[in-house]
């Protein structure tokens, strides 16, 4: 008979107890059993505790400085080693360990005395690095500091015993502390530069034309410098300052030579223009050619100032030396062209000027009546012709004063 879907099965909850177990009747806990739960949740508190107190205690320094030890990569070749097989042992050299393998411990003598030993040769040396520094911070001032310990400091491996093992920063506070054995000694030196302007002077030379200005040296500016020294001693100066004054130039005065002489158009130079001299003791002056033809003499022409004899004569008739000197200048001078100035005793000098071509140098010795060149038309010569000067400290004369 086929069951009608709109009714439902009906559960028999009696069938169902019929199959569970009997239901335990919950009875309450004795006090003694009361008292047992009670001592387990104590013992256990307190072992809890304990656990985490002694997590808190202080690594051993070798875990410590292992842990803080840079890791070592593998480099390209290496091969790691093997991870060891199922049953089997680990290769040698990882069966153990050595945890201050990363480390040379090393012992910080001081005048020949063991400071103290820290884990590795860098450690100790910054150290020492780190003490020269903090002296060097307790001073104050300008200019160039330089340190150096008057003790001798060395590094060694460090001894067997672990007696001398210490901390960074214990060895750090003797070393700046006022019981150091460390003389650091520092010298700071500041150095100031002054300078002194010059001046110009001007003298009146009635030789040269008003409106004439000659500059007979240029102005040079002084310069000084001034050098103080500290002292110092671990970072405290000792004694006072010392200075020292050096003078590196001295300032020289510019020298400008103005001219007085009225202007006169229509003046011709004639045979004795102008000043003589200082005489010289024992310079012999000769003309500087063969035929001593003057055709100019020294003194006003034109409006100009004509310092000097003009010789008349052929382009490459020989030019002479007018007296023993030194050749101290062979040079194209804008209106002189090519011109050989000689030097002589007592500050007497002679110009050659106009060359077409010179045969010395300049430092050559040269005597008197020697060829030094040829006459010419350079620079702003007309005509051929030598120009030729006589200057006494830099100040031209008549030559015809000097002439033999």
């Amino acid at each position: 008979m086929k069951k009608d879907p709109t009714e439902q099965d009906t559960f028999e909850f009696d069938e169902l107890n019929e199959t569970l177990p009997p239901k335990r009747e919950k009875k309450p806990l004795g006090a003694a059993a009361l008292v047992s739960l009670a001592l387990a949740l104590i013992m256990l508190a307190a072992g809890t505790a304990a656990a985490f107190a002694k997590g808190l205690q202080p690594l051993p320094r070798r875990v410590v400085e292992a842990m803080n030890a840079p890791v070592q990569q593998e480099q390209p070749g290496e091969t790691a080693p093997e991870a060891p097989s199922e049953g089997g042992s680990a290769p040698e050299e990882t069966q153990s360990t050595d945890i201050s393998a990363h480390y040379d411990r090393t012992a910080i003598l001081i005048d020949g005395e063991i400071l103290g030993v820290l884990a590795s040769r860098e450690a100790a040396e910054n150290l020492i690095r780190e003490a020269l520094a903090y002296f060097e911070m307790q001073i104050l001032g300008s200019g160039t500091l330089t340190t150096e310990a008057e003790n001798e400091i060395s590094y060694e491996p460090a001894p067997v015993t672990t007696d001398y093992d210490t901390t960074f920063d214990a060895l750090f506070t003797y070393l700046t502390g006022e019981d150091t054995p460390l003389r650091v000694r520092a010298a700071l030196v500041d150095e100031v530069i002054t300078y002194e302007d010059y001046e110009s002077v001007t003298e009146e030379d009635k030789t040269l034309l008003e409106g004439t200005r000659i500059i007979v040296r240029y102005g040079v500016v002084g310069e000084t410098h001034t050098v103080t020294t500290r002292s110092f001693l671990n970072g405290k100066e000792q004694g006072k300052p010392e200075t020292v004054t050096l003078v590196a130039r001295e300032a020289v005065d510019a020298l400008v030579r103005i001219g007085t002489e009225k202007v006169d158009y229509d003046a011709e130079p004639g045979k004795k223009e102008g000043d003589r001299g200082r005489k010289p003791e024992s310079i012999i002056f000769l003309h500087p050619t063969e035929k001593k033809r003057i055709g100019s003499n020294f003194g006003q022409r034109e409006g100009v100032l004509h310092l000097g004899l003009d010789y008349t004569g052929d382009v490459g008739a020989a030019v002479l030396a007018s007296a023993p000197g030194t050749v101290v200048s062979v040079i194209e001078r804008g209106g002189y062209g090519l011109m050989i100035e000689i030097a002589h005793e007592e500050g007497f000098l002679t110009r050659y000027a106009h060359l077409s071509e010179a045969s010395v140098s300049i430092g050559d010795s040269v005597e008197a009546g020697a060829v030094i060149g040829a006459m010419g038309q350079s620079g702003n010569a007309e005509e051929p012709h030598l120009h030729f000067e006589l200057r006494i400290d830099g100040v031209a004369y008549n030559p015809r004063y000097y002439l033999n």
